[in-house]
């Protein structure tokens, strides 16, 4: 379970976090290795999230196509909806 902070241990945490500045200390990767590995995390991270939105448009999809057999019509149109938020 995460943990829940209060606004006044965030302030805190915040105000610890600045003095200690962890951030000059960091390098990032060194190796040639470590730098090619490090560039593919993005691309990872785009592909799944793509993969995500293709999977809600299909469950969409066939969420509308249900309604339809049904009789029913969406009060939306959810693959616009959905068009709507596609900001990568």
């Amino acid at each position: 379970m995460a943990r829940r902070w209060t606004q006044e241990q965030k302030d805190r945490q915040s105000a610890l976090i600045r003095s200690w500045k962890p951030w000059t200390r960091s390098t990032g990767p060194r190796t040639t290795q470590g730098k090619a590995q490090s560039s593919k995390n993005r691309q990872k991270t785009l592909e799944k999230a793509q993969r995500e939105v293709a999977d809600a448009r299909k469950a969409l999809t066939e969420a509308q196509a249900r309604l339809g057999k049904l009789g029913a019509k969406p009060r939306v149109d959810l693959m616009t909806a959905v068009a709507l938020t596609t900001d990568f």
